[in-house]
């Protein structure tokens, strides 16, 4: 099977990508999704969270206060990777786990959606890799937009990624999202084929 590594940087639309993707009855297995799973309340870590970063990160209702983790990881280098030491573990047994599935199913080809593909220099992991881009003007439109947040909020967030000039020539593919869903559609038809033969 083949293994496809789909990123991209926030606000840039790899989950557009993603979905166009599924469309194609491609497998894809997203990152985030299990990212999410793992700090459910009943799994360990969600336990190994609390414990580490207090219970300032815990809503009301009992579940993980994404927004509020997201604010200190965002200003905190060190919070930061210590999060991804407690998730990353817990995130690939699970990616293991349904790639294996997928194996068994005979699919012929699955992409894994996962945004920090070049930041922890996993490219040499996959038979090749999709970066999802478009302009860093666009980008910082789409994301002021979509999350409702202020100029130094969208820094923040743009400053905790790789730039975007550092992934492109990283990656095996560039597609551009700087204009309409249609043009993204477009390229990824055109790619996907490519890559299953």
């Amino acid at each position: 099977m083949k293994w496809i590594g789909l990123t991209g940087g926030i606000a840039t639309g790899k989950s557009a990508a993603k979905k166009l993707i599924e469309g194609l009855g491609c497998a894809v297995i997203d990152a985030d999704q299990i990212a999410r799973r793992v700090v459910a309340p009943d799994h360990v870590g969600f336990q190994k969270v609390v414990s580490y970063f207090g219970a300032s990160v815990v809503s009301p209702d009992g579940s993980l206060n994404r927004s509020a983790l997201a604010d200190l990881i965002f200003k905190s280098e060190d919070l930061k990777l210590k999060l991804e030491s407690i998730l990353h573990p817990l995130i690939q047994i699970e990616v293991q786990k349904i790639k294996s599935q997928y194996v068994e199913m005979g699919k012929k080809i699955c992409f894994y959606d996962i945004p920090l593909l070049f930041e922890k220099k996993l490219q040499d992991q996959f038979d090749a890799t999709i970066l999802i881009w478009c302009d860093l003007e666009t980008q910082k439109a789409r994301l002021k937009a979509r999350n409702n947040l202020s100029d130094q909020e969208v820094t923040d967030r743009l400053n905790s990624q790789m730039p975007m000039t550092d992934k492109l020539p990283l990656a095996t593919y560039c597609l551009d999202n700087s204009t309409t869903i249609h043009s993204l559609d477009l390229q990824i038809k055109a790619l996907v084929p490519k890559l299953i033969n």
